[in-house]
């Protein structure tokens, strides 16, 4: 139950909801409580034909179910109000935590498996709230009332019927930990499901590619087939309590029966008493029976609090230090000194020692898994570094805050996804509100503007999933106008322009010549060709600094440089 007592915090705003929500349950346990009495007082006017008496009875207990029902829709209404606004606020919480989360975090976790958390796990979630809220609650202010009224009327008869509780509440809570065990288990083969569907149409190129779709299918029927399995078993202990806990009840029902008449032949009970705690007992089959059924639900929102709390506790390692102040406006000089990393216990950088002056465009080179990409992601602090200091202007980046740091960067990745919106809106992505005359200029700049007007709505043409109505090309200007409308004083360029036609490299080229223009710019070079022009090359080699200087020097030198260039150009070994 640690991870409910969790929830308060959630539920506190709402205190007075559910305090109002409780006053009504209590007026509905009130009306509810009446109908017994009011029923024998009926049976009781019967046998002595008193029409006045069965006629204000009668009246009186259709008065109670008006009153019953009158409360009964504020307790509902209020109790669904506060289940669902606190689940809004805890998918809010959850949503903003994985925001918050550095990406060292998206490497751990599949994506899948977080959308389900957020979406499977908060709905069952959800409905653990609402059966405590309009169930448990209600219900048991209900049974503690009939209770005390059947004790009221024949405290013998009432432990006759008691006889049965412990065997009921015992078979209850060893239903809801099994069900619970298996909850845990069907929610975790969900979020096997999703990841599965999640990873596969966003790879759906790459499937029907290499004509795997059945084979895919066969691995999704597998999971599939699972999840039913163990849904199943859970199901089936549900199934099966229900009719335990009735066949309880029922036991305890014939023996008051027996009891009761027993009790009338023998003249210590009267007809109007036994049918008034016949009434009341009827009356508790329906919060004994809601009572079971919940503590199995109950039993499901368990498990799936605890997937949604394991991900709340999870501490982003890329953090604002609690002195951090923010980046002043940057001119550009960016230095690394003495810096490492490592992924875990993998070292991919090591004795980095670079000092790059303001509006110089650096260009890093390298075999794959050299560290270039890890080096530019220490900028906007994707990652920190295990060793040394990354500094702007002189700041080091730990002692800044994340979004003043941020908010003076811009990158343009080689693989584009845009959001499913529109192209003024993917645009405007990095300065929201922006103008339409600042998107129209920044498409300028980017050579974007022309094909934009040239589609059917222009700027609000919908882009699709990830730009897929867009070309390869198109969503590159895009993105390049997106970096312009930012207006960033550090750049950092995944080379853009591999396997595009020859036209459009050429203004994706003359789009990034502008953009550079005045900023400091660190771009990741996959093709030699294309840092002909930079200020200076820095050749990476086992993440450490293998060779420094212009693409002429270093040509010159004749070492890995030149090795890289001719193997890329030339086709020499």
């Amino acid at each position: 139950m640690r991870e409910f007592s969790r929830l308060l915090k959630y539920l506190k705003p709402y205190r007075r909801k559910i305090a109002a929500a409780m006053l009504c349950t209590v007026f509905v346990t009130a009306a509810t409580l009446l109908i017994a009495p009011l029923a024998g007082l009926a049976f009781k006017a019967i046998g002595e034909k008193d029409l006045l008496l069965l006629n204000i009875s009668a009246a009186a207990i259709i008065g109670l179910y008006f009153l019953k029902g009158f409360f009964t829709y504020g307790q509902d209404y209020l109790s669904y109000f506060v289940s669902h606004r606190v689940i809004a606020d805890l998918r809010r919480s959850l949503y903003g935590h994985l925001q918050d989360q550095s990406l060292d975090f998206y490497g751990r976790w599949r994506t899948g498996e977080l959308l389900s958390r957020m979406m499977n796990d908060i709905a069952a979630l959800q409905s653990t709230i609402l059966t405590a809220f309009g169930v448990i609650i209600p219900q048991t202010i209900l049974l503690t009332g009939l209770l005390a009224y059947i004790f009221w009327l024949n405290w013998r008869l009432s432990l006759l019927a008691l006889i049965s509780l412990p065997l009921i509440i015992q078979a209850i809570r060893l239903f809801s930990a099994e069900l619970r065990r298996f909850s845990e288990s069907a929610q975790q083969k969900t979020a096997d499901i999703t990841s599965h569907v999640e990873e596969t149409l966003s790879q759906i190129r790459v499937v029907k590619a290499f004509t795997m779709e059945v084979e895919e299918d066969k691995k999704f029927r597998a999971r599939n087939d699972k999840t039913f399995e163990v849904t199943m078993k859970a199901e089936q202990m549900l199934a099966t309590q229900n009719p335990v806990v009735a066949f309880l009840q029922a036991i305890a029902a014939v023996g008051i029966v027996w009891y009761g008449g027993r009790e009338i032949i023998l003249g210590s009970l009267t007809l109007p008493q036994l049918v008034s705690f016949a009434t009341a007992l009827g009356i508790m089959t329906d919060p004994g029976s809601a009572l079971s059924r919940a503590f199995g639900q109950i039993a499901r929102g368990l498990a799936s609090s605890k997937r949604i709390f394991e991900v709340l506790d999870i501490k982003p390692t890329i953090i604002d230090a609690q002195d951090a102040g923010d980046l002043p406006a940057i001119s550009g000089q960016v230095e690394f000194k003495n810096l490492s990393f490592a992924y875990e216990r993998e070292a991919v950088l090591s004795g980095i020692n670079l000092s790059v002056r303001p509006g110089e465009v650096i260009a890093l080179v390298g075999r794959t898994g050299a560290g270039k990409s890890t080096l530019v992601n220490l900028l906007p602090r994707f990652y920190d570094p295990t060793g040394g200091v990354v500094s702007i202007d002189g700041h080091d980046l730990k002692k800044v805050t994340l979004a003043s740091l941020r908010q003076q960067i811009a990158i343009v990745p080689q693989e584009i996804a845009l959001f499913h919106g529109t192209i003024g809106e993917n645009i405007s992505y990095g300065k929201p509100g922006a103008a339409k005359a600042e998107i129209v200029e920044a498409a300028q700049k980017a050579n974007a503007h022309q094909f934009i007007s040239a589609l059917p709505n222009g700027y609000e043409t919908e882009v699709g999933e990830r730009g897929a109505k867009l070309s390869g090309g198109e969503r590159q200007r895009i993105a390049i106008a997106r970096a312009v409308l930012r207006d960033p004083r550090l750049l950092i360029l995944d080379e853009a322009t591999s396997s595009l036609d020859a036209e459009t490299e050429v203004l994706i080229r003359e789009a990034l010549e502008k953009l550079m223009k005045g900023r400091t710019t660190f771009i990741i070079a996959h093709r030699l060709y294309t840092v002909e022009k930079v200020d200076r090359v820095v050749v990476l080699e086992k993440g450490r600094i293998a060779e420094l200087g212009s693409h002429r020097e270093l040509l010159a030198k004749g070492g890995l440089y030149q090795h890289l260039y001719e193997l890329q150009f030339q086709g020499k070994s």
